[in-house]
């Protein structure tokens, strides 16, 4: 199973000395730096960030002009030869129509496939279609909540479902210890810095990740050397996980 680190931008001198395995990273994010280091990472996926600008304060000073954000993101695309990369999906803003309609345009204007975002909004038998239309899918709500922790059994199922069809499942936002129990060829996590934001920082044990926080009211150390620390038990992480699973292509 492949791991993707989301949010290196934060960190452009521990991310160039120790280059991560799979990185994901948001359009609205990504920085210059980032484009030269492309070529070293085994994978990237190109998030359309489309929530995040929701939320900005250029969103929030005019309408969205969904349109020329997608020009934005097509271009980028372009420009940098990305392979993969999702779909702008913002079902709970614009309605289901209105995505498709924007994934049939990227999709035509880059020449390639995109990764489409299946939320539970979409019903079963569009995760079916899905699982005709493309190789490689994504399952979003785990961190927006709209997926429940007593509903995760349904999403190991629907896995199970991608997987007979030859489809690889990437679980978006999703790295709890049980990851491998749900058969995703991939999954992206930020806990590799957010621990540090908190004054805390990871480490790999052989098997997992392991938290350490600092004492209450206290901070432990200085931030970029636990973040660097953190970020080098993470790519070991990620070679492990990288033996485990369905997946081995």
């Amino acid at each position: 199973m492949r791991l993707f680190l989301a949010g290196t931008n934060c960190d452009e001198p521990a991310v160039r000395k120790h280059p991560p395995e799979y990185v994901l990273e948001s359009f609205y994010y990504f920085k210059p730096w980032q484009a030269e280091e492309l070529p070293r990472w085994k994978i990237f996926l190109l998030d359309s960030g489309a929530f995040t600008f929701m939320h900005s304060q250029e969103a929030a000073a005019k309408p969205v002009n969904w349109d020329a954000y997608l020009s934005r993101y097509i271009a980028f695309i372009n420009q940098y030869r990305i392979q993969h990369f999702f779909e702008l999906d913002v079902d709970m803003i614009t309605g289901y129509d209105a995505v498709k309609r924007m994934r049939a345009r990227l999709e035509a204007e880059t020449g390639r496939q995109s990764i489409p975002v299946w939320h539970r909004s979409r019903g079963l038998d569009e995760f079916k279609q899905l699982c005709k239309d493309y190789p490689y899918i994504g399952i979003g709500g785990f961190a927006i909540k709209t997926i429940r922790p007593s509903e995760y059994g349904y999403i190991r199922r629907l896995v199970q479902y991608a997987n007979a069809c030859g489809v690889k499942v990437h679980g978006l936002g999703y790295s709890k210890k049980d990851v491998l129990d749900y058969g995703f060829y991939s999954t992206d996590s930020t806990t590799w810095s957010t621990t540090v934001k908190f004054g805390g920082t990871s480490y790999f044990d052989g098997k997992q990740i392991i938290a350490v926080r600092p004492p209450k009211g206290k901070i432990g150390g200085d931030h970029r050397i636990r973040r660097e620390y953190s970020l080098v038990e993470w790519i070991k992480y990620q070679k492990y996980l990288d033996t485990k699973g369905k997946w081995r292509e």
